[in-house]
């Protein structure tokens, strides 16, 4: 089998996902907290449960508006740097299989 058929056929769908490399982190991420939103929630919950109720609304407000946010921030450039990192000929099959492992995780979790 000629392996530069496949190198040629892989190139330009690799180069045009290197594009899209932010956004792909940024999906990937998204979905993970998705998945393991509750559980994060669920464990803060055990940890601020004695709290007067007003502190404890505004410790969750913060919690999920900056901590998400903050999670969301640090895992976008982290997935973004490791993607960027794989050799172009893989980028197309690690990103395939990358999806593939979060559905996985998110079918385990009962979302699918």
């Amino acid at each position: 089998m000629d392996v530069s058929f496949f190198i040629d056929f892989i190139t330009p769908i690799a180069t045009w996902l290197q594009g899209y490399l932010y956004e792909i982190g940024l999906a990937m991420s998204s979905t993970l907290l998705i998945i393991y939103g509750s559980d994060i929630l669920g464990f803060i919950k055990k940890q601020i449960g004695g709290v007067q109720p007003f502190l404890r609304l505004t410790l969750f407000i913060i919690i999920c508006a900056f901590g998400f946010a903050f999670l969301t921030s640090f895992l976008i450039p982290l997935i973004f740097g490791l993607l960027h990192k794989i050799d172009i000929i893989w980028l197309p099959l690690i990103i395939v299989v990358s999806f593939y492992i979060i559905g996985f995780l998110a079918r385990r979790k009962g979302f699918i």
